[in-house]
């Protein structure tokens, strides 16, 4: 088989995680591009001052992210297991109700945004020029929230429906505008210019994924549905989900609250560069997770093991090697982001080079970790993967940093972490000898997955490989058979349709807990969308179309499903 460069052999699910990665990729560090974009605008038109005040408001700009995330999340998962199942009247009305609630808690979020003001803001006991640069900053980001949620709700639906080329094309409208609007605004308003520059560019994301679902290239339909018990357990679903974002919002008040006790007001500058950073390290992290949430949560409905390893295996590839690369890039790039962020003094830059760099270290503990307990999620092992993020982004860095700030910044910043050095090898330590995925040995163990090229001599191969496999498998001599040349039948139809651009595919074969009972053979392939037994029924049919379509008359549920990037089959044998 074909490979990629370190995606291991090209396979459907590889291809799929690619696809899904580089959009991911691509959205999560346009999205930090706009914050630092905000960050290096402010400091370099206004002034370090202003840099330092809108960090002061971050944490409350990372809560309503959190709060984007605990509307779409948990909803995004209930659709990606109604696709596990086929179920697409079912995707529709959680896709609607995650339309509704987002704009509704917006809305609220605008309102208490506006009439709680003055308490927000006065969290902070900092001085009077801060305090109007946060206030301006603050006033700019009114409207953030519903636009916000709407385009994170939206973001997870199209990645959930293979359509990643949405999420795209709306990262880079909201990075253009942003960008010119921060130099416009700020030069004209000051501080308040950069936050309506900020909405002004999700308010662009937003419109575009609108036209495409109105534009009838999208197979979500709106209706006006709400059930009151879905949405909670979304939001349950979406809490577990997103602590991470939620810590990550604690963070950055745990690190200034420590900088400003134990160092002072001065060194807070310290804190703004290294949050940036964490962020951006985060969001990238973030673009793994949402790759691995729509293909696990859809395996995991089928209870297909095999599959769920190869994702995860991909997946912590992806998060080893981004962790490394960003660590040589931020090791050798440290001594420029003081003077991005418009810090002058001699000091402060040293200061925040060290930190950076001390910080850098361990970031690859914080990616894996961060991967297993999202993983833990998706199979509904919620507690322990909610306990392992307390651990891992709020636990033990606090107490790292608060030991390491009895002797200096830079063990400050080494406790830090230390802290997710501790909880990876916690969670090594409490799978223990059940695996860090928590599958099921006996179930694993009667499972079969098979990839191969869609060309005629690998499929031949492969049934071949099959036929040996199903040889000693607990199935009956009917199943054996059928499944044979189904194996044969169904790929060589598919090395036809390849011929012109080829693809690849995936056969996956389930059986039962019992000796010859009931099993599943499921087969996807990431070529052109072709329905077999659809075509066979309305008459179009060539003659291998037909006999496909016979032989699987009998089977207890044949359905074909098809997505954005790839396209199933599923047949259910009985004994």
């Amino acid at each position: 088989m074909s490979r990629f460069s370190f995606w291991g052999e090209k396979t459907v699910i590889s291809t799929r995680f690619r696809s899904v990665f580089a959009a991911a990729m691509f959205s999560m560090a346009s999205a930090y591009v706009l914050i630092l974009t905000d960050n290096v605008a402010a400091g370099q038109l206004v002034g370090e001052n202003a840099v330092v005040s809108m960090t002061l408001v971050f944490p409350l700009i990372t809560f309503i992210i959190f709060v984007s995330y605990l509307i779409a999340d948990g909803l995004a998962m209930m659709l990606s297991y109604a696709q596990g199942r086929g179920d697409r009247e079912r995707v529709n009305q959680l896709f609607s109700m995650g339309v509704l609630l987002a704009v509704g808690v917006g809305l609220v979020f605008v309102a208490g945004m506006f009439f709680f003001r003055e308490n927000l803001l006065a969290f902070w006991a900092i001085s009077p020029q801060l305090m109007g640069y946060a206030r301006d900053y603050y006033n700019g980001l009114l409207f953030y929230a519903p636009l916000m949620f709407l385009n994170v709700f939206f973001y997870t639906v199209f990645v959930a429906e293979g359509q990643e080329r949405v999420c795209v094309i709306g990262a880079i409208c909201t990075f253009v505008v942003n960008a010119l609007l921060d130099i416009v605004l700020c030069l004209q308003i000051g501080v308040m210019g950069v936050g309506i520059a900020t909405s002004c560019g999700l308010l662009a994301a937003v419109l575009v994924q609108l036209y495409f679902l109105n534009g009838g290239r999208s197979r979500l339909r709106f209706r006006w549905y709400w059930h009151t018990k879905d949405v909670l357990y979304g939001v349950v679903y979406s809490f577990y989900h997103s602590l991470d974002t939620l810590f990550l919002s604690l963070l950055p008040v745990a690190l200034s609250s420590c900088v400003i006790s134990h160092f002072g007001e001065e060194h807070m500058i310290v804190v703004t560069v290294a949050v940036n950073l964490l962020t951006l390290i985060i969001a990238l992290y973030t673009g793994l997770v949402d790759c691995l949430q729509p293909m696990i949560c859809q395996y995991h409905a089928e209870e297909n093991l095999h599959s769920i390893q190869k994702t995860m295996d991909i997946g912590i590839r992806a998060t080893v090697l981004i962790s490394l690369l960003f660590t040589a890039l931020g090791m050798a790039l440290a001594g420029f982001l003081p003077m991005l962020f418009g810090v002058r003094d001699e000091q402060m830059i040293a200061e925040t080079v060290a930190a950076v760099r001390c910080f850098l270290l361990f970031i690859v503990f914080l990616g894996c970790t961060l991967m297993y307990s999202n993983y833990y999620i998706y199979i509904e092992k919620r507690n322990y993967g909610a306990l392992l993020k307390v651990f891992l982004l709020l636990g033990f860095p606090y107490v790292g940093m608060e030991m390491g700030a009895l002797c200096s910044m830079n063990e400050m910043w080494l406790g830090t972490g230390a802290g997710f050095v501790l909880a990876y090898v916690f969670n090594a330590f409490w799978t223990g000898s059940k695996g860090k995925l928590f599958l099921d040995k006996e179930k694993l163990a009667r499972q079969y997955s098979y990839d191969t090229d869609c060309t005629t001599e690998k499929v031949v191969a492969l049934s071949r490989q099959v036929a040996e496999d199903m040889a000693v498998a607990d199935i009956t001599p009917q199943q054996r058979n059928l499944l044979i040349v189904l194996v044969e039948e169904i790929g060589t139809h598919a090395s036809r349709r390849a011929a012109d651009k080829p693809f690849q595919m995936e056969f996956s074969i389930l059986l039962g807990e019992k000796n010859a009972s009931d099993l599943t053979l499921i087969v996807r392939d990431n070529g052109s969308p072709y329905d077999i037994i659809k075509t066979a029924q309305q008459g179009k049919f060539t003659y291998q179309d037909y006999f496909i379509e016979s032989i699987t008359v009998n089977c207890l549920r044949r359905v074909y499903l098809a997505s954005g990037d790839e396209n199933r089959m599923i047949l259910r044998i009985g004994a």
